[in-house]
């Protein structure tokens, strides 16, 4: 029994260490598991057939966050649509997910994060990735009113857009297929790991009861990427004035090229 206790005891310091070690790569390697950018030149050109602009923020020293401006070709702009993309990719993309606003009657602003498209700069954390996005929001309420911008997230950026309307009043926030939480993504992959290693928390949950403005979250039923059952779990904390709806057959990417959800923004954004 003395020699069990010895051994028992001669392991734990380094279970704990080992334990610790592993916590410790997850915190430092967690940006690659998360962002996955598409990084262009800054040299680089778009060729879309809308009128748009090519717009720079500076958030901070050494942070420049790129953002392409596109114009309706209404008579007057009903608006600014805010869009803010997954953690793939940048905003040299399909030109469909500028035109479904365009076309209604909106401005859009696409702005990339630190690390994607043309926008450079260091990202450490949640403040880095959010405070980005709420200073390219407040320029552009200084253009448009921040009643008159309309928040929209698609999967992380969902979570971004969240916390940038809970700390706004935009005119309304839509998320597509969204998380409970980033903390909540962590638990479903790497239970073993404190919440304390993730330096990207993006609380939706927490956000959404503190905003006032109406939400409307749309859900792709057959979802591979982020669980709708556990992400519907949002629908506890919507207004009455709000809503949300699951699509159905509706996987994970390519959701604005469903036609049940280019209708359902029609009648929003009218």
């Amino acid at each position: 029994m003395n020699r069990f206790k010895k051994l028992f005891f001669a392991f734990v310091p380094l279970l704990v260490c080992l334990y610790l070690a592993v916590c410790g790569y997850f915190y430092f390697i967690q940006e690659s598991i998360i962002f996955h950018p598409r990084v262009l030149e800054t040299d680089a050109r778009y060729d879309y057939s809308f009128e748009f602009n090519e717009r720079w923020f500076k958030p901070e020293e050494g942070v420049s966050i790129h953002a392409i401006h596109a114009f309706t070709e209404a008579d007057s702009a009903k608006g600014l649509v805010m869009y803010l993309h997954g953690n793939r990719g940048a905003n040299l993309t399909n030109s469909d997910k500028y035109t479904m606003f365009l076309d209604i009657g909106y401005d859009m602003i696409y702005p990339d994060y630190r690390t994607y498209g043309k926008s450079r700069g260091d990202m450490d954390n949640e403040a880095d990735l959010v405070g980005d996005i709420k200073h390219v929001f407040g320029k552009m309420a200084e253009e448009y009113g921040e009643e008159n911008i309309i928040l929209v997230g698609y999967s992380l950026g969902s979570g971004v857009a969240a916390q940038v309307a809970a700390d706004y009043d935009p005119k309304m926030l839509i998320l597509w297929t969204p998380f409970y939480s980033l903390v909540d993504v962590k638990d479903t992959a790497f239970s073993f790991l404190p919440d304390a290693v993730l330096r990207y928390p993006l609380r939706t949950d927490l956000a959404l009861q503190e905003i006032e403005e109406p939400v409307h979250i749309f859900y792709a039923e057959d979802d591979e990427v982020l669980s709708v059952e556990r992400s519907i779990r949002l629908t506890e904390f919507l207004k009455e004035e709000d809503s949300f709806k699951v699509i159905e057959g509706q996987r994970h990417g390519w959701i604005y090229r469903n036609p049940e959800l280019v209708k359902s923004l029609e009648k929003l954004l009218h």
